[in-house]
């Protein structure tokens, strides 16, 4: 019988042929059978473990070592392993690196097969101003890996988190950032043109599809607004816990302040301030395609602008409610200096 992957089509996986890796054992959740709610349109979910350390040192680099990346950090002593709270629950200081093992784990084999991997943070941990980064054993890289890396690896997996502008509450099982598979090179599988954008970008006249920014006013709460903001001047003590099933959410307006632009449609930026914005385009994305967005540059005048990356399959697609698509959300954190941003600004590709 043949292997499945014998007659697909280069490019990214979906939830079948996700599932079609697990069956054989290629990605596993700690030495068992990846349960088929990690799988999602075109991404694995990867969750944490128990096992956790607290980076004294900072964030540091993977290492292409054969060695898993625990036991680099081990042996370097660069973090301290810090073992589980009594109530499961972890909590995690703000500007402060810490390093998870996560539950599940890639087979070296599956490098013959030619499947590479690309993460990002879940949308979720963007909007709080976490940065969350994929760590592969044997990858001197974040955020992915390659059958090479991939066939001198263990195949184990950890998580880099570090919190920045409010301090977060995880648990074992808690999931902040997903895996998208790739059979063949992500390059050679890349689909750009003016006839593809007209499609995702329904009724705009879209050639090089990038992204702006939205600053026109929208009603939120009765009021007219164009971002959310976070003050971080008025600091809030209260951690805030990143799990989908908690019973108590966070209340909004502890956190966030409505901001609107002015009168010619300019926002300013404060420095060291955390926004929420929206593009300017609504995204209507087909069933067999799957984005992925950059930003042009992440340090564009004095900012840090960010988007999880990944747009899946039937995102903002044929809506209940007749609306074309559904804009993209950006996280922007000003820097050094304050900046005055104009609608309409080109942000991402």
């Amino acid at each position: 019988m043949n292997d499945p992957w014998e007659s697909w089509i280069p490019g990214v996986l979906n939830r079948k042929q996700m599932g079609q890796l697990c069956e054989v054992g290629f990605i596993t959740r700690e030495g068992s059978r990846l349960p088929e709610d990690n799988l999602g349109k075109s991404s694995v979910d990867l969750t944490l473990s128990k096992v956790m350390y607290e980076m004294t040192r900072g964030s540091v680099k993977p290492t292409s070592s054969t060695q898993s990346y625990g036991f680099f950090i081990e042996r370097e002593k660069l973090g301290e392993k810090r073992p589980e709270p009594p109530d499961g629950i972890f909590t995690l200081e703000k500007h402060r690196t810490y390093v998870f093992k996560l539950s599940e784990g890639l087979n070296p084999g599956m490098a013959a097969v030619g499947i590479f991997g690309q993460a990002t943070a879940k949308s979720s941990v963007g909007r709080v101003d976490v940065l969350a980064r994929l760590i592969v054993s044997g990858m001197d890289r974040y955020e992915g890996f390659d059958p090479d890396g991939l066939a001198n690896s263990t195949g184990d997996m950890y998580l880099e988190v570090t919190p920045i502008t409010f301090r977060v509450k995880v648990k074992a099982g808690t999931s902040l950032s997903q895996l998208r598979l790739f059979y063949g090179s992500p390059k050679n599988a890349e689909v750009t043109g003016a006839e593809l954008f007209k499609t995702v970008f329904k009724g705009i006249e879209k050639t090089d599809g990038s992204l702006s920014v939205n600053l026109d006013h929208e009603t939120i709460a009765g009021l007219p607004a164009s971002a959310y903001c976070h003050d971080s001047s008025e600091e809030s003590d209260e951690p805030i816990p990143l799990w989908d099933d908690n019973p108590e959410k966070p209340k909004p307006w502890k956190f966030w302040k409505l901001k609107k632009s002015d009168s010619k449609k300019r926002l300013t930026i404060q420095s060291e301030n955390f926004y929420i914005l929206r593009s300017r385009e609504e995204i209507s994305v087909p069933p067999g395609i799957a984005i992925y967005c950059r930003a042009n540059d992440e340090t564009i005048g004095e900012m840090r602008i960010h988007y999880a990356g990944f747009v899946h399959p039937w995102f903002g697609w044929q809506r209940p409610d007749g609306r074309p698509g559904t804009p993209l959300i950006f996280e922007v954190r000003g820097h050094q200096v304050g900046v005055s941003l104009a609608d309409n600004e080109k942000w991402l590709t």
